[in-house]
């Protein structure tokens, strides 16, 4: 096997291995508890005065983080699966 093949053998794993854990009870918590985090940040963002600088930054920065979980699972995702079509137009 080739060094690329290897690598996309790799990412392909780890794709089939995140949509596993997003199966499981502790990644659907986790995602789910993610959600809720940010779904409060937005809420007191809301009715946050546009004068509390530091205070829209921290809720800001809850939301980024509650909603980056999401979004490096779902990345990993779809990477592992155009891994597996470029494996398969490979062969």
């Amino acid at each position: 096997m080739s060094g690329e093949t290897d690598m996309l053998l790799a990412e392909a794993m780890l794709g089939r291995d995140a949509e596993e854990f997003l199966a499981t009870d502790i990644g659907r918590y986790l995602v789910g508890r993610a959600q809720i985090e940010a779904d409060e940040a937005m809420a007191k963002l809301k009715r946050t005065a546009s004068w509390r600088r530091r205070r829209i930054t921290e809720l800001q920065a809850e939301i980024w983080r509650a909603e980056s979980l999401r979004s490096w699972l779902g990345e990993l995702i779809a990477s592992g699966k155009a891994a597996e079509a470029a494996l398969e137009q490979a062969e």
